[in-house]
């Protein structure tokens, strides 16, 4: 498989010698000035590896933290600047020896890692109106109304004042939605009401999904 690397960085010219560089590797680039409002040209590919412009992210941080840091938990990240006289690329990425380059990064770090793909790993505070039973066929009379409190691709965080144990099948029908057919997820984390300075709540992974339902939540994930 192609190794495929996503650069963060404004655009302009520094932007310009780092796509070079790296398609002189032999390695495919995605470029974005930043995390949001990305489509799905680059939402749905798979990368080896992160490489973000320093200057870019320090201005990032101050709109995309939890884009900038959940994406870079994610990936293999390299960091790196220009100098400015002699138009070389710095690197900085984790476990790197003393003159290590962008082509050290790509080698150690990128190709052993298994690509994923960008926006099936971030989670964005959302809140979402649900409806949450235990059983597919509750009425909303027997089902609690509640929020999320964070959403991904994979699952949610939903305040809950009421008794669940890991392993629970939990049905959420989110209002938000185009499509209302109730998902079915797992509970994976409980938080007792009580329990100090936490959101009651539970933590869940969606089980059954249906495709369209994905896409909506990736869309407003990045929105």
């Amino acid at each position: 498989m192609d190794i495929r690397i996503l650069l963060i960085a404004m655009e302009n010219g520094e932007r310009n010698i780092y796509c070079e560089v790296i398609r002189e590797l032999g390695v495919k680039v995605s470029a974005v000035p930043s995390l949001k409002g990305l489509n799905a040209d680059v939402t749905d590919l798979y990368f080896h590896g992160v490489v973000i412009d320093m200057p870019t992210k320090i201005y990032a941080l101050k709109n995309d933290r939890e884009f900038i840091y959940s994406t870079l938990r994610k990936f293999p990240a390299a960091h790196v600047s220009i100098e400015k006289e002699s138009r070389q690329i710095r690197v900085f990425f984790p476990g790197q020896d003393p003159g290590a380059t962008l082509l050290d990064f790509i080698n150690d770090k990128c190709r052993p890692f298994t690509p994923r793909r960008l926006a099936y790993h971030i989670r964005k505070e959302l809140h979402f109106n649900v409806i949450l039973s235990k059983d597919r066929g509750s009425g909303i009379s027997t089902s609690e109304k509640t929020v999320t409190v964070d959403v991904s691709e994979k699952g949610c965080f939903l305040f809950s004042v009421q008794n669940w144990a890991p392993g629970d099948t939990a049905w959420l029908t989110v209002v938000e939605l185009s499509d209302r057919t109730p998902i079915s997820a797992q509970v994976c984390r409980c938080v007792e009401w009580g329990t100090a300075m936490q959101v009651p709540g539970i933590g869940v992974k969606f089980k059954e999904i249906k495709e369209f339902q994905t896409k909506e939540i990736s869309k407003m994930l990045w929105s």
